[in-house]
């Protein structure tokens, strides 16, 4: 098993990767002194799978789970479901020092970060991550929120977890289109930090969908140490942080233009990648070679604007609410090479519409 810290001023905290560590995660729980009283919340989709298990192994260490299910997708991180899972928590008396446990993919750990934050003025919280997107990116940095209809992740806190656990074999459950959505994070941090992970990518697709352990676990423990070296740097997202929205400004509009169906996170932000890369390359920022190797590896994974079903004015209009613009101007982090990132904060609505005119057709 291997372990990233964390390192934050108030407090650290840890996150274990490892494959087949499952019955690992009680132990780990009394190390960090949680009590027994805890609250899983988890989606339909893993408590069908895994639950039983979970449940299981808790109270086989002492531990008096209380589940809560909420329907999986998109569609339940809201302010409504918010609502009846904090009287789920009311009814089973859950108090302020004893935790949640979010249990799920990025959905439910954002949902359930969101509600760990609010409830009782802020409860414990684990982030136990079920997909490669999750295992990567949204457990990691303590951002939990929900949506609004008019754009996504909109009402939020900053919430850090007392750890995050992350056993890269239930990855094995995922359907191969969950995998490559969650690779949407990775190659974002192969363009922004770490250009290894991009060519581990590039050359090892295959092997990290099947999915093979050793391929998997050195994508996920890269992503986490780029997430977290990163988090302890600007953890409230004052300029540095804002790095890791890579592809999110432009994938956000689409997600939001499309109602958060149709295309799943990853593939919208692999899309943004390709459009704020493209952004780049007419500033002269990048070269053309290198953004036909970001261009090929993500239409390598089969990802196709849904032209059917949104045009560029819908993206736009959803842009225009995204919560990185100050004033009148896009910030956004362009760029320079695999590996290197600049700052700008002066790209126009125009760029933009160029960028989806571009991926468009992709």
């Amino acid at each position: 098993m291997r372990k990233v810290v964390v390192n934050l001023r108030e407090r650290n905290y840890p996150i274990y990767i490892g494959w087949e560590i499952f019955e690992k995660f009680p132990k780990l729980c009394l190390s960090h002194k949680i009590k027994p009283h805890v609250a899983i919340i988890t989606d339909t989709n893993v408590s069908s799978l895994y639950l039983d298990k979970f449940l299981n192994a808790l109270i086989k260490n002492g531990y008096k789970p209380e589940p809560i299910i909420v329907r999986s997708g998109e569609s339940s991180k809201n302010l409504s479901t918010a609502m009846k899972i904090y009287t789920q928590l009311i009814k089973i008396n859950l108090r302020r020092d004893e935790t949640i446990i979010a249990f799920g993919g990025g959905v439910i750990g954002d949902l359930a970060g969101f509600v760990s934050a609010t409830f009782l003025r802020g409860v414990n919280l684990i982030q136990f991550p079920t997909t490669l997107l999750a295992q990567v990116d949204s457990s990691i940095g303590g951002k939990v929120a929900i949506n609004h209809p008019l754009g996504k992740n909109l009402i939020g806190s900053f919430h850090h977890p007392v750890f995050v656990f992350s056993d890269i074999s239930l990855l094995s459950s995922l359907p191969k289109r969950e995998m490559i959505c969650g690779l949407g994070e990775v190659v974002k941090y192969g363009i922004i930090k770490d250009r290894k992970i991009f060519e581990i990518i590039e050359n090892d697709v295959e092997k990290i969908l099947k999915p093979n352990p050793d391929v998997l676990l050195e994508i996920v423990h890269r992503s986490a140490i780029v997430k977290s070296e990163i988090v302890e740097k600007d953890e409230k997202e004052k300029r540095l942080r804002m790095v890791l929205n890579f592809g999110h400004t432009i994938g956000h509009g689409i997600e939001a233009g499309l109602n958060y169906r149709k295309l799943k996170h990853g593939e919208a932000v692999m899309l943004g990648i390709v459009g704020e890369s493209f952004i780049s390359l007419r500033r002269g920022l990048i070269d053309g070679k290198t953004f036909e190797r970001i261009k090929n590896l993500i239409c390598s994974l089969g990802v196709k604007f849904p032209k059917k079903l949104l045009d560029k004015e819908k993206i736009l209009t959803h842009i225009g609410y995204d919560k990185k613009i100050f004033s009148d101007r896009l910030n956004m982090y362009l760029p320079l090479g695999l590996g290197k990132m600049k700052f700008v904060d002066d790209v126009k609505f125009a760029e933009i519409e160029k960028a989806i005119e571009f991926i468009y057709d992709l």
